[in-house]
């Protein structure tokens, strides 16, 4: 791997072949979020954490996968069961997905599956102080900072499109490419990253708390 692509610093005319893989070759998502009554039953991200490995899941969907099952469903190509989980998916309250993030010198630096970032009451701390987790990407975003459509992400980071939203931004449904928003936190914050109760379709990076959902592995 160059060091281009490490970083994330693909030209945004960059054309390369790819095959979009649907995440449910490969994992089992829970059917239904967490509800309280009428409404998702909202944890912070450790809480969530815990809450779905005893219903019987191993951690939070990851971005790629959540909106590459959401794409599906956009176009129309998953079983009435699997559709079933992109509407309760895309209503209501935000859902956590399984990753923190933080921006360091115009570079966002993304953590797959952490298992020890801990709501103190006040913000998310690293519990033993080095965080553990399944990877971690680098991706260059220049001065892009707070709420960014997805447009402008994908003129600053191409590969950035596709590690959140699972795909290259040209063959997004047109509802994301034209609604879609991701929100970058503050310099050398981490925190744990979810889907936004603002629109059905943003990646969001900073708040407190969201609604709970596992996935299995296959």
């Amino acid at each position: 791997m160059s060091l281009d692509t490490y970083f994330g610093l693909s030209k945004p005319d960059e054309k390369k072949e790819m095959t979009v893989k649907s995440a449910l070759a490969d994992i089992v998502f829970e059917p239904r979020s967490v509800y309280e009554g009428k409404h998702k039953k909202l944890y912070t991200f450790d809480a969530s954490l815990r809450a779905l490995r005893k219903r019987g899941y191993e951690r939070h969907p990851r971005p790629a996968e959540a909106f590459d099952l959401i794409c599906r469903g956009l176009e129309r190509k998953l079983q009435p069961e699997q559709q079933a989980i992109v509407d309760d998916m895309t209503c209501k309250d935000g859902e956590w997905l399984s990753m923190v993030v933080t921006c360091k010198r115009k570079m966002l630096h993304c953590y797959l599956d952490p298992e020890n970032l801990i709501w103190d009451g006040n913000k998310y701390v690293v519990q033993g102080g080095k965080l553990k987790h399944a990877g971690e990407e680098v991706y260059s975003i220049g001065s892009l900072c707070g709420w960014v459509p997805i447009k402008n992400v994908n003129g600053i980071n191409p590969l950035l499109i596709e590690k959140l939203w699972s795909r290259p931004y040209a063959i997004l449904p047109e509802e994301i490419r034209q609604d879609a928003l991701i929100w970058l936190p503050p310099e050398n914050v981490l925190v744990p990253v979810g889907s936004s109760h603002r629109g059905q379709y943003d990646v969001y990076a900073y708040f407190n708390y969201r609604a709970s959902r596992g996935v299995s592995t296959r």
